[in-house]
């Protein structure tokens, strides 16, 4: 990921979340809960419940990269993705409250990240002894963890 311009990635990171705001901007609560991606899916809600929760995530590796020497991370399992529905109510939540939430992390890692210089932007944390990751890991992250979701909710509201 070293040399990619961190300009696009600022970008990627506004454009992904314009689009999600776009593509739920006439989907309503009662819609949100009902429409799933099949029998046994995530609906709409908690799905972006899951987007808003794991760019938590991916804010606070951005944030112990700055802050911290070679920072190590935890993966999280499918077990620990799974209990965070159940934990965190996502069937509950309000979806406008949930994109709200959501979008102001998101201005916030894109000020955050807007304000680094090059020798932050080259940082490092790490998963495990031989997995080294620069600051750029968690932002092209999130980018993919957006495009896959968006397109499950643009897909699901489709059919």
């Amino acid at each position: 990921m070293k040399g990619l311009p961190n300009g696009w990635l600022l970008e990627g990171l506004e454009q992904s979340a314009q689009t999600l705001t776009h593509i739920l901007a006439d989907v309503s609560q009662a819609q949100a809960v009902a429409i799933r991606d099949g029998d046994d899916g995530w609906s709409v809600l908690e799905i972006m419940c899951h987007l808003r929760d794991y760019q938590a995530i991916f804010a606070e590796r951005i944030g112990r990269i700055l802050e911290e020497e070679n920072p190590t991370f935890r993966l999280y399992d499918e077990a620990a993705r799974l209990g965070m529905v159940v934990e965190n109510e996502y069937a509950k939540q309000d979806l406008r409250a949930v994109l709200a939430d959501y979008m102001a992390t998101r201005r916030a890692i894109i000020e955050r990240l807007a304000a680094l210089d090059d020798a932050q932007w080259g940082r490092e944390g790490r998963f495990a002894a031989d997995d080294v990751v620069d600051l750029t890991m968690p932002v092209v992250h999130t980018l993919l963890h957006d495009a896959d979701h968006t397109e499950q909710i643009a897909r699901i509201l489709r059919a």
